[in-house]
């Protein structure tokens, strides 16, 4: 069981979540997670409670969730979804109060009919290979690789073009390893 509501958490819901093969119950409600509901929850095959409930999730409720056969809570409230509620799922045996507030949700449990929309059909696709709402790159290592970069070319750089940096970095080298040669040699002379 993971239960983290009422945290205000943000950020994207883990696609990583879905390698927890023996969650039964996942409940995210009242927290602030943005982006879409990532498809890989359709792994958790023992799942029986999702809550996204009041979050600032967007996109579609990805048809992938009919693999959750033994879901018997679920609820999507208040978010920014849209497009149809996937069709041929358990998810229609669901109150249309588990999907209210989602202005552009349509289709069974709810009153609202689905126009067929081109782009939504594009969504669709988009959504399984999102992931979990944008193409997110690993920020830490791109800002590591680009500091190490401009860190190395600051410091090589400024040797291989100034002389006088070049015979001043190589001076302080030498002097450093005159004085830990003797800081040693003393050190072990009077052991």
């Amino acid at each position: 069981m993971i239960d983290v509501s009422n945290n205000y958490i943000s950020g994207y819901i883990p696609a990583e979540i879905g390698q927890l093969q023996l969650l039964q119950k996942l409940d995210l409600h009242s927290n602030n997670f943005s982006g879409v509901i990532p498809y890989q929850i359709s792994n958790l095959k023992h799942l029986e409670v999702l809550n996204l409930f009041m979050n600032h999730l967007f996109g579609i409720i990805p048809s992938s969730l009919a693999n959750l056969n033994f879901l018997k809570e679920f609820n999507v409230s208040y978010n920014n979804l849209e497009g149809p509620i996937p069709t041929g799922t358990q998810l229609h045996s669901f109150d249309a109060s588990a999907f209210e507030g989602n202005l552009k949700l349509c289709g069974g449990p709810l009153p609202n009919e689905c126009i067929p929309n081109k782009d939504m059909d594009a969504d669709n696709k988009n959504n399984k290979d999102e992931g979990n709402g944008h193409h997110q790159l690993p920020w830490f290592y791109i800002f590591a690789v680009l500091g190490f970069i401009v860190g190395f070319w600051v410091v090589c750089g400024s040797l291989v073009i100034s002389n006088t940096w070049r015979y001043a970095y190589f001076r302080f080298i030498d002097n450093l390893q005159d004085r830990l040669y003797v800081m040693i040699t003393i050190s072990a002379s009077t052991r």
